[in-house]
């Protein structure tokens, strides 16, 4: 599948995908027979309800975002794994070569984010745009609504058109050199779209609840001896007080409320927030912390950034495996064939740090001794460095009064 023609279907595929809407009319049978149309490899109306959902579920869209947040935000190096090689060793050469080959990719960090989005669907394709010379310079997400396969181990298959139901006979096979591929067996929207349905339905009893209950009876006690032909204009007052209407009523009339002790049982927002928690226990691996960290509020506050920190650390591992395997590998086979391979990619190497801390530290090394080349210090920093060129002016000393002790300045290393 050439990229001209993938961008070509994605084309097609949108116009006539955009007007379908999954979520209409969503019922649970209607979902339990997506996944297990899903189960034999036909994931078309799958995936893109799982689309809907993370978008429309605020719980599933805020565990979405803090996760690619936190993956997204780590550093990648390319290591050896002959600990400090010489520059003309084969390491060396081999991670120059993987070096160069990354730094020519134009969207590394979306193609990692796509990656780490198979944790919510299941699986993610990059396909590798190639220019005439033979370098991947992009790794184009294909939307999962686009894949096919006729069990969990067969061969991924090309649904051009992204519609269920097509005899994936005819669906051409995917060429493997030419796309990066992460499964994961176990996704978070099967939970997430199960807890989102419930939530609906349970929304949907909770507004009639409200409708039926939110305001309490009203009655109007009409005056005694009251003919029978003006009832219906007492009728027609009440009914105009429900309304939020203004106005008067006859002297005498009195009005009553009637209180049902039903008013008091609302069972929806509790079940509501069990199913909540349900995506967020699959979505951070059981840190059930994200919800009741005092003072933060769910899903919000710095003191949960660290359990999503360890899960993003985690997941790098994983995704720096895939590209290892799936990038590198090919790589340094065709440019160092028969030899031993002894650089590879890494992603969460060094982990990103605000320019603060960096330069805190920076100013911890050199009281050390130790020299931090400029070049990497404004990479990490994001501050465009130079050395000066001219000496510093030392710092007069204050007097020293009467019971003072002179205390020595610190050397100025910067």
């Amino acid at each position: 599948m050439k990229p001209s023609t993938y961008l070509k279907n994605l084309q097609l595929s949108a116009n006539w995908r955009a007007q379908y809407n999954p979520l209409r009319g969503l019922t649970i049978a209607q979902l339990v027979a997506m996944l297990e149309a899903g189960e034999r490899g036909n994931y078309a109306r799958l995936q893109w309800l799982y689309r809907f959902v993370e978008k429309r579920n605020g719980t599933l869209r805020a565990v979405l975002q803090r996760r690619q947040a936190s993956i997204t935000r780590l550093d990648w190096d390319i290591r050896t794994r002959e600990g400090t090689a010489s520059p003309r060793s084969l390491a060396a050469r081999q991670a120059a070569a993987l070096r160069e080959a990354y730094e020519q990719i134009g969207n590394l960090r979306e193609a990692v984010a796509f990656l780490a989005l198979a944790e919510f669907r299941g699986y993610a394709h990059l396909q590798r745009n190639i220019d005439s010379r033979g370098r991947t310079v992009r790794l184009e997400p294909v939307p999962q609504w686009f894949w096919a396969r006729l069990g969990p181990q067969a061969p991924w298959q090309y649904n051009a058109e992204a519609r269920p139901g097509l005899p994936m006979a005819t669906y051409p096979e995917m060429e493997e050199a030419r796309f990066i591929v992460r499964e994961v067996d176990a996704p978070i929207d099967e939970i997430a779209v199960i807890a989102h349905v419930r939530q609906s339905l349970s929304q949907k009893d909770w507004d009639a609840f409200i409708e039926t209950y939110g305001l309490p009876p009203l009655f109007l006690e009409l005056p005694p001896d009251i003919p029978a032909e003006r009832e219906a204009e007492y009728q027609a007052q009440a009914e105009a007080i429900i309304g939020d209407a203004r106005g008067t009523v006859p002297n005498g009339t009195r009005i009553h409320t009637v209180d049902s002790g039903a008013r008091g049982q609302n069972p929806f927002a509790e079940h509501l927030r069990y199913q909540d928690e349900q995506i967020v226990l699959a979505a951070t691996g059981g840190k059930l912390t994200t919800l009741t960290e005092s003072g933060s509020g769910t899903l919000a506050g710095s003191a949960h950034q660290a359990a999503f920190d360890d899960i993003a650390e985690a997941e790098a591992a994983v995704i720096s495996e895939i590209f290892q395997e799936q990038f590198d590998r090919p790589l340094l086979a065709r440019l160092f064939p028969g030899q031993a391979q002894l650089a590879y990619f890494e992603l969460a190497a060094t982990r990103s740090l605000d320019p603060e801390d960096v330069i805190d530290q920076a100013l911890k090394l050199a009281r050390a001794g130790y020299e931090i080349d400029p070049a990497e210090l404004s990479e990490k920093t994001g501050y465009r460095l130079s050395l000066r060129n001219y000496p510093l002016v030392p710092v007069a000393k204050a007097p020293v009064g009467e019971g003072e002790t002179e205390v020595e300045p610190e050397e100025n290393e910067i």
